[in-house]
């Protein structure tokens, strides 16, 4: 042999060494398997109630490829002559081998390149597709093989039907339990859950105290207790996935083995416990499967989630520049104005005393934009505001005014109406006038291309006794129905330069002191409404 395949993916031929290294471990252990599982058997051919050579030899083509197929079939016949003796001409035996090699091979590659089944096993679709044509392929091998020794006259015709039976569900029994634990055992370990020993110990102690449930207190109700088995079972899928319960299938196998041996059951009552094995190695198969494939989604959606929340961070850290951008350019230019007015005085000499007044001015400027920068930034790294009363007639006036220049620029004339005697908010100033600047802004930006007379204007009434209501609307084109259900939401803008985030961040900032912002309808332009509590 000139070597196997290393990966079912891309195939790569192994050194001569070590493929003669494989292959003898492949003898060797189908050799063991169907030695230890030779329990009960069946019929001159020997058919015992489990049989999990099978699922080695497709775990082996599946693993490495059609190149294990001649041994598949040196495998088989070894079996025949050392451990079943089967009362047939070595030719029959010989074709009756290659029969199963040939099939076996066939299916695990149907498996692989036509139903692109995952070795893995990592959904419940490969499950499926794994179990589904497994009971098919079985029972098509099985009457190939039984047929090959009807008609040598091994095997009665009468006993067809019956020998078929008995060695479908033995193989399909032996392919699903022993299949699915060598594929996890050779699959990435990082997939394998992480359970602690104590637990461990504990899960197949019960696993014990199932099984002595059943079979060990004497009471000769093994069938009708035999749903204990599954609780256990069900403890393992959910603790440690399909690995888990692929070992625990195989305990509980083994065990169901040596019961059949050493309890001298009736042949009916085998066939049940046959169907009652099949349907634990199903029901592990699938729970494991489907707990494989919950923690699939969940490290996906941890990801996608860890990738949002960083996509959230640079769009929150450029909306905050943004902000930093509206709330330092007025003292920044209150600071620029100042200096200026320092050097004319120092260049006049200063004849009226004025330079301390107004290089305190520069300081107080200067402070107030460091202040504007701590505050944005605590807000979006923690969310925290500082409450402070808030004249209202006052807010307004100075969002207007620090979105004038803007404003002028775009030929947008701004009003601010207060009717009445309105109440003081309680609120973060800063964090207040970045929602008004970023609302001002919307609505400037709406009007940029707008024919005729620009407004916008701002308005403060009472709400109710708790909040007052601020609106910013304007005059334009208004908002489409389609841009109104979503405007709320992350990354939803009809700006060809925008984030989407300025509205959704507002909310944010609004709902965090209490309060609401929405959108309100109106027949022309857009207009929105936020309420702040009072400060009485």
């Amino acid at each position: 042999m000139t070597g196997v395949i290393l990966s079912h993916r891309l195939p790569v031929a192994l050194p001569t060494r070590a493929g003669v290294s494989v292959v003898a471990a492949y003898l060797a252990c189908y050799l063991f398997l169907d030695w230890i599982s030779f329990a009960d058997p069946y019929g001159p051919l020997g058919i015992t109630p489990w049989n999990p050579p099978p699922g080695l030899s497709i775990f082996m083509v599946l693993h490495y490829g059609p190149t294990m197929a001649p041994w598949l079939g040196v495998a088989a016949l070894a079996a025949e002559l050392l451990i079943r003796d089967v009362p047939a001409p070595w030719p029959v035996q010989l074709a009756a081998c290659a029969w199963l090699a040939a099939s076996y091979t066939a299916y695990a590659l149907l498996l692989q390149r036509r139903l692109r089944f995952d070795p893995a096993l990592a959904t419940l679709r490969d499950a499926t597709v794994f179990t589904g044509t497994t009971a098919i392929a079985a029972l098509v091998i099985g009457m190939g093989f039984i047929g090959i020794f009807v008609a040598a006259g091994v095997v009665p015709p009468a006993d067809f039907a019956r020998t078929v039976g008995q060695f479908w569900i033995g193989d399909l029994i032996g392919i699903v339990v022993t299949t699915p634990l060598l594929l996890t055992l050779t699959r990435a370990r990082a997939t394998t859950p992480k359970v602690g020993a104590l637990e461990t110990v504990t899960q197949f102690s019960a696993i014990g105290i199932a099984l002595f449930i059943v079979f060990g207190l004497g009471i000769g109700a093994e069938l009708k207790l035999f749903y204990v088995l599954f609780l256990p079972l069900i403890w393992i899928a959910m603790r440690r996935g399909l690995a888990g319960t692929s070992a625990a299938t195989l305990l509980v196998q083994v065990v169901l083995i040596a019961a059949l041996m050493l309890g001298g059951h009736a042949a009916g009552q085998v066939l049940d416990f046959q169907f009652l094995m099949l349907a634990l190695a199903l029901t592990g198969l699938f729970l494991g499967v489907a707990v494989e494939e919950r923690r699939a989604v969940e490290r996906k959606l941890r990801d996608k989630q860890f990738e949002l929340d960083r996509s959230l961070r640079a769009a929150a850290a450029s909306e905050l520049a943004s902000a930093l951008a509206h709330e330092l350019n007025q003292p920044l230019s209150a600071v620029a104005s100042y200096t200026r007015a320092c050097q004319l005085l120092q260049e006049r000499g200063d004849p009226q005393g004025e330079l301390p007044a107004i290089l305190h001015k520069v300081m107080a400027e200067a402070n107030r934009a460091g202040t504007v920068v701590h505050r944005l930034r605590e807000f979006v790294r923690s969310g925290t505001i500082r409450q402070e009363c808030l004249p209202t007639a006052r807010l307004l006036a100075n969002a207007a005014e620090a979105a004038g220049p803007r404003a002028a620029r775009h030929r947008v004339a701004i009003a601010v109406e207060v009717t009445g005697r309105i109440a003081d908010v309680l609120g973060d100033r800063v964090q207040v006038e970045t929602v008004l600047h970023n609302l001002i802004a919307n609505a400037i930006d709406a009007l940029k291309e707008a024919p005729g007379e620009r407004r916008v204007c701002l308005t403060a009434t009472d709400h109710d006794d708790a909040f007052v209501r601020i609106g910013v609307a304007d005059n334009g084109p208004g908002l489409a129905p389609a841009a109104r259900a979503s405007l709320f939401e992350p990354f939803a803008t009809h700006k060809a330069d925008g984030l989407g985030l300025g509205l959704a961040i507002s909310r944010t900032i609004v709902e965090a002191h209490g309060g609401a912002l929405w959108h309100a309808q109106r027949d022309t332009g857009a207009a929105f409404c936020l309420t702040l509590p009072t400060a009485r």
